[in-house]
């Protein structure tokens, strides 16, 4: 895909090189997931072989590859991994209600 293509899967990250959700903690943190995203072409981390073997949930509303970013950048916080499984997926269940108002939590932006 091309830059412009994974910037139109996203919910707040619009190619920005300043991240417009300062002093917004948990804003700041989706921004620069899919900022990342965006940065590496989509391209999975190393992580998803983690979340895969703990039964990690896929969540429509999400590319695979942003979830298993957003997973990683996270999982470098937690203590045990797949005991914390469930605050990660309040955490994307929040990345995708807080945007809920201009796209439909279960449906990935631009599809």
């Amino acid at each position: 895909m091309t830059r412009e293509e994974l910037i139109k899967q996203c919910r707040y990250y619009k190619g920005e090189e300043k991240n417009p959700y300062e002093g917004c903690k948990n804003l700041c943190w989706y921004w620069d997931m899919e900022r990342v995203y965006v940065g590496s072409g989509g391209a999975m981390l190393p992580m998803r072989v983690e979340y895969e073997a703990y039964g990690g949930k896929k969540f429509p509303g999400i590319p695979y590859e942003l979830l298993i970013i957003m997973f990683t950048s996270w999982g470098k916080h937690s203590y045990d991994l797949e005991q914390g499984l469930p605050l990660f997926y309040k955490a994307v269940e929040d990345y995708l209600f807080v945007a809920s108002d201009h796209y439909p939590e279960d449906r990935i932006p631009g599809q």
